[in-house]
């Protein structure tokens, strides 16, 4: 089962005793809002964000922070991020922490590809000042109109869906919720599926997780479109490695649970998810790896490192 974190702000608690009911509940890790806009603008720093960090700490919990971006320009996000990453380290985030962009004030331009290169201004600084774990947060419906998906530099995407089976789209987490009750205060709650809000202490210094955009897109002999795109995927299950993506295609081996895939694209085809593993010689190795619906994944058979 995939670990779970929250997020807080100034409407929850900053005590002990709230940090250790959250764990109490199976909470392992939590994201702090640090910061909102910049020193040229909104100018707003959580009153008790070092609490809830130290506090966090305190119960063992993994502690990320987030910003509340409100960029107007490419400019303003680039000032944002430094806004943040000078706030973050005061409350003791050092560069091997998560930070996440949260991307949803209705003010914000509505031009997409505007919108993507601000976010992508404001990552590509966080990570120029050393924080190179870093992630977008949205709700999936912004995800899918409001920011151009496939050119964000961040490809850690944190994704809010209420009331719904899963996020919608491929994610790193999904905010399911915002009405569990922790110590009487309402409180977002998130499954971390890539363990990176989760599985990572804070004093650990992490690789960058920022990846380039997919550039390269093609069409195979039987018709299936394939995004390149390199990682590891590791099982939650048994699932079949086959010599082509189909479920009709015959079988190379059974991986067991917990086996680690390297691939290096991946397709929608025949109501799947698929990756494609590079085998030598020319030849290549397939895998489906969850549900797929209208292009979209609907769940997931493992989780991506």
């Amino acid at each position: 089962m995939s670990a779970k974190f929250i997020d807080v702000a100034s409407y929850q608690p900053e005590t002990l005793a709230y940090f250790q009911a959250a764990k109490a509940l199976g909470i392992t890790g939590v994201v702090v809002k640090i910061t909102e806009g910049s020193a040229q603008g909104t100018n707003y720093v959580n009153p008790k964000a070092k609490k809830q960090v130290q506090n966090a700490r305190k119960c063992g919990l993994t502690v990320s922070g987030y910003h509340f971006l409100r960029s107007i320009s490419v400019s303003d996000a680039k000032q944002e991020a430094q806004f943040f990453v000078k706030e973050a380290q005061k409350v003791g985030l050092n560069k091997g922490s998560m930070l996440a962009i949260d991307v949803e004030a209705g003010d914000l331009t509505h031009q997409p590809a505007a919108l993507t290169d601000q976010v992508n201004t404001f990552a590509a600084e966080l990570k120029r000042l050393g924080y190179g774990k870093v992630s977008v947060y949205a709700s999936t419906s912004w995800f899918k109109a409001r920011l151009l998906r496939s050119k964000l530099l961040p490809q850690t995407l944190w994704v809010a869906s209420y009331d719904t089976k899963d996020a919608g789209i491929s994610c790193a987490a999904w905010q399911y919720t915002d009405r569990q009750l922790i110590a009487g205060a309402k409180t977002d709650v998130s499954v971390d599926y890539s363990g990176l809000f989760t599985g990572n202490g804070p004093e650990q210094v992490q690789k960058a997780v920022v990846k380039p955009a997919v550039k390269n897109t093609w069409v195979d002999d039987f018709g299936v479109t394939w995004h390149q795109e390199k990682g590891i995927f590791v099982s939650q299950q048994a699932i079949y490695l086959r010599w082509g993506a189909s479920t009709k295609s015959s079988q190379i081996a059974l991986l067991p649970a917990g086996s680690g895939i390297k691939y290096d694209a991946f397709a929608h085809s025949g109501g799947y998810v698929w990756l494609r593993q590079p085998r030598g010689k020319g030849q290549f190795g397939y895998l489906a790896t969850g549900k797929s619906a209208n292009g979209q994944r609907v769940d997931c058979w493992g989780k991506f490192i």
